[in-house]
């Protein structure tokens, strides 16, 4: 299966991101091929390093003003877009499922781009949110009030899962 991950791509964040995240990842991409965003840096970078050590298929896929931070990488397949929305549609299309790991601007906007594609029917592709240690609470909280106000049908939280701890990841692909 070929699995998008999204996640950050930044090197300062907490300790505990980078030690959970690539426990996770160090069991998804045992039999898993990766489909990110092109950066060997943060979490983005344990991903490439544990992807490369399991000899997966890496597929990265950067927007151009990002394809600075992919060319010193060993990739598969390296695909450079114009825009993020292209970027998007891209992961999207070459994914089997969706991941979504502790990120930031861009993972959130890549995990709402998922759930709406996905509701609107473009794909039919599992979302899975890693909410270790409560890090998109106040986001799903948002989700929440999104649909108690009705502003979306509550039933379109069956279009991906939260998952709070690896197992239940691990245990969620296993089932698929």
């Amino acid at each position: 299966m070929k699995l998008f991950v999204g996640l950050s791509m930044k090197d300062d964040v907490n300790e505990k991101y980078f030690v959970e995240c690539e426990r996770l990842l160090r069991e998804l991409l045992k039999s898993n091929d990766l489909v990110f965003g092109a950066c060997t840096k943060g979490l983005m970078g344990v991903a490439y390093r544990v992807a490369l050590e399991n000899g997966r298929e890496i597929t990265a896929v950067t927007p151009k003003a990002y394809a600075y931070e992919a060319e010193n990488a060993d990739f598969t397949y390296k695909i450079i877009t114009e825009t993020v929305g292209e970027r998007t549609e891209k992961v999207f299309f070459l994914s089997d499922a969706l991941v979504f790991l502790p990120g930031g601007i861009g993972t959130v906007y890549e995990l709402f781009s998922a759930i709406e594609s996905k509701r609107c029917i473009e794909h039919s592709k599992p979302i899975v949110i890693f909410n270790f240690d409560g890090y998109f609470d106040e986001l799903l909280e948002f989700l929440d009030k999104i649909y108690v106000e009705g502003f979306a049908n509550p039933l379109d939280k069956n279009n991906y899962l939260v998952a709070s701890t690896a197992q239940e990841v691990l245990d969620y692909f296993k089932n698929l």
